[in-house]
C-alpha cells in the first residue's frame, strides 16, 4: 500500500491509539471520500480489493462508519461537491445479477429433478425391513474411535475472535475503573 494510503484495519488500529487528528469527508461529484491525517501525513482510505478509494455515497452512512470507528468529530470539505455529477453506478451489476439468479434457477430445477422421491412416490413393496439387535456394552478393552476435531466455519471463528476481544477490552476497562481488582 502507498505511503498516502489506509485502510480499514489500519485505520481502526491507528483511531483506538488515539494517533489520528483531523478526519475529513471530503466530496467528489455526489459521493464522499475519507482522509485521515496522520501524523503530518494526510491519508486517504482506501477499499478493500478494488485498491481505489473507498467511496460512500451518502454523508451520513459515512458519519455511522466514522462514529463506530470511535471517531466523534470530522470535518467536511464541500468544494467538488456536485449533486448533479451522478456517480456511475456499476454498470455490469444489473447483468451479473440477472445471471446469477438464471444460474440459480437452473440449479434449483437441476438437484429437484436428481433428488430422492418423494415418500409419497415410494412403493410399499419396495422398502425393505431389517431387524437390528441392540449392541452389548462396550468394554474396557474395546478399541475407541477418536474422530478429527471439527474445524470451525469462518464465522464462528469470527465470533470467537469477538468474543477474546470483548473480554479483554472488558478486563481492560475493569482494571482502569477499580485498580486494585486483579
Amino acid at each position: 500500500m502507498k505511503k498516502n494510503q489506509i485502510n480499514h484495519n489500519a485505520l481502526t488500529n491507528l483511531v483506538e491509539a488515539d494517533a489520528v487528528s483531523v478526519v475529513v469527508a471530503r466530496a467528489e461529484g455526489d459521493t464522499w471520500l475519507l482522509t485521515v491525517k496522520v501524523g503530518d501525513t494526510l491519508k486517504i482510505v482506501m477499499a478493500k480489493n478494488s485498491g481505489k478509494p473507498r467511496v460512500w455515497r451518502k454523508l451520513d452512512t459515512l458519519a455511522k462508519y466514522l462514529k463506530d470507528l470511535g471517531v466523534q468529530k470530522f470535518h467536511t470539505d464541500v468544494s467538488n461537491y456536485d449533486p448533479s455529477q451522478k456517480s456511475l453506478r456499476r454498470p455490469d451489476s444489473a447483468n451479473t445479477l440477472k445471471k446469477a439468479h438464471k444460474s440459480l434457477k437452473n440449479t434449483l430445477a437441476d438437484t429437484q429433478e436428481q433428488s430422492e422421491p418423494l415418500i409419497d412416490d415410494i412403493k410399499p413393496e419396495a422398502v425393505l425391513t431389517v431387524n437390528v439387535k441392540p449392541q452389548e456394552k462396550p468394554s474396557v478393552t474395546d478399541p475407541v474411535e477418536v474422530s478429527e476435531p471439527t474445524k470451525m466455519n469462518p464465522t464462528d471463528k469470527a465470533i470467537e475472535l469477538a468474543k477474546e476481544r470483548w473480554e479483554s477490552r472488558r478486563a481492560k476497562i475493569l482494571k482502569e475503573e477499580n485498580p486494585r481488582a486483579k
